[in-house]
C-alpha cells in the first residue's frame, strides 16, 4: 500500500493506493492545526482501508502542512504532486487550473509529464477557495447551494472588487440595495472567473485542460471559464479536491520501485 497526503490550508486529503488502483480516500478540515490534521487523516484511512501502518510500502506528503505529517515520508513539492496526479487521471492534461483554499496555479504540461511553465496566486485570497468561503458566510448560504443559484441566475450583479476583504463589504453592501442573491452570486462568479482567466492566460494554454481544487465542484464557474477561455474543461475525477494527494501516492509508489 501506498498513501499520499495534502495537508492544506482548508483541507487535509489522503489517498491510499494498492497495486491495482485508489484502495480509499478521506478529506477533512485542517483548521489551522496541520499536525492533527495529518495525524487524524493517517489514523481515519487505515482504518476505513482496514489495515494499519505497517502495512505501508511507503508514504509522500505534501502541501502547506506537509512537515507536520506525522508517518516517516518523502517530502513532496506541491506542483510535482498536482502534474503526477492530473496526469495519471487524464494523460493528455496539457493545462492544469488548481484552485486551493489560499492559493491559485495555473501550470504547463508537456507530452512526456514535464513542467514547462507555471504561475500562482498566493498574494490575496482573491480568486481562491477561502474567496467563495468569505461570501458563503456574508451571504448566509452554504457553498453547495452557491453553484445551482449563480447558474440559474437571471440577472448578473458585477462585483468590482476582487480583494477578498473588500469584495465582502460589497456584497454586503449589494444585499442592503435590495439585490437578489442569486445575481450577487452570478457577480462573484464572474469576479472569481476573471481573475483566474487573468492567471491562466499568463501560460501558453493547450488541451486537454483539467481544473483541480475545491471550486472546480462549482458547475457555474468552470462553465463560465470555458465560455471565456472558449475551451472544454474538464473537473479532475473522482473528486477534484484529492489531485495532490493522489499525486503524493503515485510519487511515493514510483520512489519506493
Amino acid at each position: 500500500m501506498f498513501l499520499g497526503c495534502d495537508i492544506g490550508t482548508g483541507f487535509t486529503k489522503a489517498v491510499l493506493l494498492n497495486e491495482v488502483g485508489i484502495k480509499a480516500t478521506i478529506t477533512i478540515p485542517t483548521e489551522a492545526d496541520p499536525r492533527t490534521a495529518g495525524k487524524d487523516a493517517v489514523e481515519k484511512i487505515l482504518k476505513t482501508a482496514g489495515i494499519n501502518d505497517s502495512e505501508l510500502k511507503s508514504s509522500a506528503a505534501t502541501g502547506w502542512g506537509k512537515s507536520y505529517f506525522p508517518l516517516k515520508s518523502k517530502k513532496e513539492n506541491l506542483i510535482n504532486c498536482l502534474v503526477a496526479g492530473a496526469g495519471h487521471i487524464l494523460p493528455s492534461c496539457r493545462t492544469l487550473l488548481d484552485i486551493g483554499a489560499q492559493q491559485t496555479l495555473a501550470i504547463a504540461i508537456n507530452g512526456r509529464g514535464q513542467i514547462l511553465e507555471y504561475r500562482q496566486n498566493d498574494r490575496c485570497a482573491g480568486g481562491s477557495g477561502r474567496f467563495m468561503d468569505i461570501i458563503s458566510e456574508a451571504l448566509g448560504t452554504s457553498l453547495e447551494n452557491m453553484s445551482d443559484l449563480a447558474i440559474d441566475a437571471e440577472d448578473k450583479v458585477l462585483i468590482t472588487n476582487q480583494c477578498a476583504v473588500f469584495a465582502e463589504s460589497e456584497v454586503i453592501t449589494r444585499v442592503n440595495d435590495g439585490k437578489p442573491v442569486a445575481a450577487i452570486l452570478a457577480g462573484i462568479v464572474d469576479s472569481i472567473g476573471r481573475s483566474l482567466i487573468t492567471l491562466v492566460k499568463r501560460i501558453s494554454i493547450q488541451d486537454d485542460l483539467m481544473i483541480s481544487g475545491g471550486l472546480a465542484k462549482n458547475r457555474a464557474l468552470v462553465k463560465f471559464l470555458e465560455e471565456h477561455l472558449g475551451k472544454s474543461i474538464q473537473p479532475a475525477r473522482p473528486d477534484p479536491q484529492l489531485v495532490a494527494a493522489l499525486g503524493a501516492a503515485l510519487l511515493a509508489k514510483e520512489d519506493y520501485k
